[in-house]
């Protein structure tokens, strides 16, 4: 018997962190434009094929519109997913070209200069009414509060098609990441197992977030949307005890 409309659930929204890498453009020569996508295409097709991509043209952002257009154009023709155009001057310039093929809304990714970066800015209280003018010296400020961020500790392996995310602190794995498995923090990852599955550290902008593992074989790393593939991984950064740090825009793997 089939169910009735009003037994059956139209929609279910969950939730789910994406991977949203930003492609920089520097030079909208049609034919360099092309080898260096193919080329970086070739070395992870199901990756770049499935990865969502901001396009971030400021560095062109001089060239004619029809320039910026066309390398448009080629990015997608050369089967990369974009979602949306890196915020600046030259995706105001393409705003109507966007608009009028209902193209790519304008998004603020990375290279922000008020991304986060773990500490807290403090502001000076207003004075409350009726507080005493006395000297400063008279009236010690407050001891300020402790900033403590979860920690999300998973006591067993994470296998192949899992996912797991630490939203707005650090993720510790004490055993082993499969091959397929997905790790996801706000803040630095942990793995006292060997990791051969995907770490995505600071994936909310955290440009300090770190990655520990006890051997590390992972099939991609990130921190803060800067990623290095397995094939870009060489076989002395392979190996235990492995610390991977983002130094500027590269990621560092280094023993510990």
């Amino acid at each position: 018997m089939s169910a009735t409309p009003s037994s059956v659930q139209a929609i279910e929204l969950k939730g789910r962190m994406m991977l949203v890498s930003v492609l920089r453009v520097y030079q909208t020569d049609p034919q360099v434009l092309g080898q260096a996508l193919a080329a970086r295409r070739e070395q992870a097709p199901d990756l770049m094929r499935d990865m969502p991509i901001v396009l971030d043209l400021e560095a062109v952002a001089e060239s004619p519109e029809s320039d910026l257009q066309a390398t448009i154009e080629r990015v997608r023709a050369e089967g990369f997913k974009l979602i949306g155009l890196q915020a600046g001057e030259a995706a105001e310039r393409l705003q109507s070209y966007a608009e009028l093929f209902d193209l790519l809304p304008v998004l603020q990714l990375g290279g922000r200069s008020d991304a986060p970066t773990g500490e807290v800015p403090l502001e000076d209280d207003p004075p409350a009414s009726g507080k005493s003018d006395k000297p400063a010296e008279d009236n010690p400020p407050a001891a300020v509060a402790a900033v403590h961020s979860s920690t999300r500790i998973v006591d067993q392996p994470v296998r192949s098609g899992q996912q797991i995310y630490a939203r707005g602190g650090d993720l510790i794995v004490t055993g082993a990441v499969s091959p397929g498995a997905e790790l996801l923090a706000d803040g630095h990852i942990h793995v006292l197992g060997p990791l051969r599955g995907r770490a995505l550290a600071g994936v909310r902008g955290l440009v300090t977030a770190r990655i520990f593992c006890r051997r590390l074989d992972a099939e991609l790393l990130s921190i803060a949307g800067h990623y290095r593939i397995a094939e870009d991984i060489t076989e002395a950064e392979r190996g235990e005890n492995r610390l991977v740090t983002l130094d500027g825009e590269s990621l560092k793997i280094a023993e510990t």
